[in-house]
């Protein structure tokens, strides 16, 4: 977890360098990201789908199960980048409305080493992208990681 949290805070750093207060852009991501992230986790759910199918297949054929056992960590990953990219999907959503309203309770700090609000919020935006490209590419890997195997995975002992 404390790998995940430091990778993503690098990732932000690195979005903080791009990132800019003009409206324009972030009048374009904030438009643009949260179709384009539902649309991703539906297609990756339905690949998921396919990645259950595959080892359902391999798990009904007699002497498969030690064989299965390899995979049961990606299976862990996979739920894990399932719920990143939910988390990221939610964040495109809230991002937008948290930038006109600000977070209740809370004045946003001003002082000379932090960034403008705007400049923070696009950071936050460009870094749920990042997350979710990296996390689509996770996915696909896995899938092509069984499609390569499933030979092996089908050979019985």
């Amino acid at each position: 977890m404390i790998k995940a949290v430091s990778i993503t805070g690098f990732i932000f750093l690195i979005c903080l360098a791009f990132a800019t207060p003009d409206e324009n852009g972030y009048k374009l991501i904030e438009s643009a990201t949260p179709g384009i992230l539902g649309a991703l986790l539906g297609g990756l759910t339905a690949g998921i789908s396919v990645i259950f199918s595959v080892l359902i297949t391999v798990a009904s054929s007699s002497g498969s199960t030690v064989k299965l056992e390899k995979f049961f960590n990606f299976l862990i990953r996979l739920k894990h980048d399932l719920v990143a990219l939910l988390i990221c999907l939610v964040a495109s959503l809230i991002l937008p409305y948290l930038r006109v309203v600000g977070i209740p309770l809370l004045v946003y700090p001003s002082h000379d080493f932090l960034p403008e609000r705007d400049t923070f919020y696009t950071a936050l935006e460009l870094t749920s992208i990042a997350v979710s490209v990296t996390v689509i590419f996770e996915v696909v890997s896995v899938m092509f990681l069984l499609i390569c195997n499933f030979q092996k995975l089908m050979e019985k002992d």
